[in-house]
């Protein structure tokens, strides 16, 4: 009963915290400690200092900040809009092309940064203004480039698989494999949905006489090549065993230094100090989220949650995919609630036994995980993408942001669904690589 009343206490003071817009790191600390001081007392709060510390020495972990590195190196020079410009000479002239050249834009950009705020910010400063001049309507301008940007979530590097192999123990390598296909699935699928949507109501997205001609797709492929070069040194050498994700995460920095430094020219003092103000701003957000998420599970073990979740759900007589998308639709419930990278950390430790005792592959748990909790940065109250696109363009309602975005769950659940029946779909490449 005290077990009962005290994971009760810590969980109806975290809504509570949220609830205020606590940030997530205060909130998830608060709590836990709360349980683990009702649960046993002063003697239960001895054990976080080290245990906090020991969680943030996690070897998986040290990849995260050169992926952020990566990302914010790439960001200052102009190859954002280099790979706008290659996207938009390959898929310009389809309809509604520069919806589908920005969901084309992030998916490239998703695979330099795994950041989908970066990519938010990147793809829709130069795509959306353009839209809205061409007379698309704000909600569909904006939708495209909402959703697209958390593609960045799940196409490596991808730094909710990071934590979740920080929680886990499966291989990063494996879940950058196993996130390829369903990432490129998931692009392919937006991508439609923007062309038939613009086939079907051309007001949403007036054509206009592109003028590509084969000249324009060749030189824009140049200007790209650098970045999709180091793209493929990085995922390459974590796919044939030459490199680990972390010793990739490595090359991949020191590359993204070359490139934005040989090809861009824009390694001036100034965007070198704004690389590592970023890097160390996400970084540093990032691990915080990580030791205070420790803390609130830690309570979780202690009330050993997990085995009592396992326990009950495998006496279910139900089907396991059904007990796996009621859980899901959980996940993105609260999601709605609390942020993506959190929410990863605090449900890994419960939903990875209960979807292991039904027979399911760890690294598939993983990469399904991630699907659903793309919906977090996109529905509100803390989707964060939305946002990030309100400060993009300021003079488009959030409403309407709002409005472009929420077709697209209807997408990313598809794809959990499909995921869900087709298993395959995450663990069959990671089987050809050497992860």
């Amino acid at each position: 009963m005290l077990d009962v009343l005290a994971v009760s206490a810590a969980v109806v003071l975290l809504l509570i915290l949220v609830y205020l817009r606590t940030p997530i790191f205060i909130a998830l600390g608060s709590s836990g400690l709360l349980g683990l001081l009702l649960l046993e007392g002063p003697r239960g709060l001895q054990q976080i200092p080290v245990a906090f510390v020991s969680q943030l020495e996690s070897y998986s972990l040290v990849a995260a900040p050169m992926y952020i590195l990566m990302g914010e190196i790439l960001a200052v020079g102009g190859l954002g809009r280099a790979i706008f410009r290659f996207a938009h000479a390959w898929l310009g002239r389809l309809p509604g092309g520069l919806g589908v050249t920005a969901v084309g834009s992030s998916t490239v950009f998703g695979a330099l940064s795994g950041v989908s705020l970066s990519a938010v910010t990147v793809v829709g400063r130069m795509a959306v203004p353009e839209m809205l001049e061409r007379g698309y309507r704000p909600s569909f301008a904006t939708g495209a480039v909402v959703a697209s940007g958390a593609l960045a979530m799940l196409i490596p590097p991808s730094l909710m698989f990071i934590l979740y192999s920080s929680v886990s123990g499966v291989s990063i390598g494996a879940l950058f494999a196993g996130g390829i296909v369903p990432g490129l699935l998931l692009a392919a699928l937006m991508a439609v949905f923007v062309i038939v949507m613009a086939s079907v109501k051309p007001e949403l997205a007036p054509r206009a006489d592109e003028g590509i001609t084969w000249k324009d797709r060749v030189d824009a492929l140049v200007k790209v090549a650098p970045a999709l070069i180091l793209i493929i040194i990085v995922l390459g050498s974590i796919y044939t065993g030459i490199a680990t994700a972390t010793e990739a995460a490595a090359i991949g920095a020191i590359g993204a230094f070359l490139v934005v430094g040989i090809f861009d020219r824009a390694l001036t003092w100034e965007n070198i100090k704004k690389i590592m103000v970023g890097t160390t701003q996400i970084s540093g957000s990032l691990l915080i989220i990580v030791g205070s998420a420790f803390v609130f599970t830690q309570m979780l073990v202690v009330v050993r949650a997990a085995e009592a979740l396992t326990s009950f759900v495998s006496g279910l007589s139900v089907p396991a995919w059904l007990i796996v998308i009621v859980l899901l639709v959980i996940v993105m419930a609260l999601g709605c609630l609390i942020d993506a990278a959190s929410l990863m950390l605090v449900i890994t430790p419960i939903l990875l036994p209960i979807f292991t005792e039904l027979g399911y592959d760890p690294l598939w748990v993983g990469v399904i995980l991630v699907v659903t909790l793309e919906t977090a940065v996109i529905t509100p109250p803390v989707g964060l993408n939305l946002y990030a696109m309100k400060s993009v363009v300021p003079q488009v309602d959030i409403g309407a942001i709002i409005r472009g975005a929420l077709p697209y769950l209807a997408i990313e659940f598809g794809l959990v669904v499909l995921l869900v029946f087709v298993p395959e779909l995450a663990t069959w490449f990671p089987s050809l690589t050497a992860t």
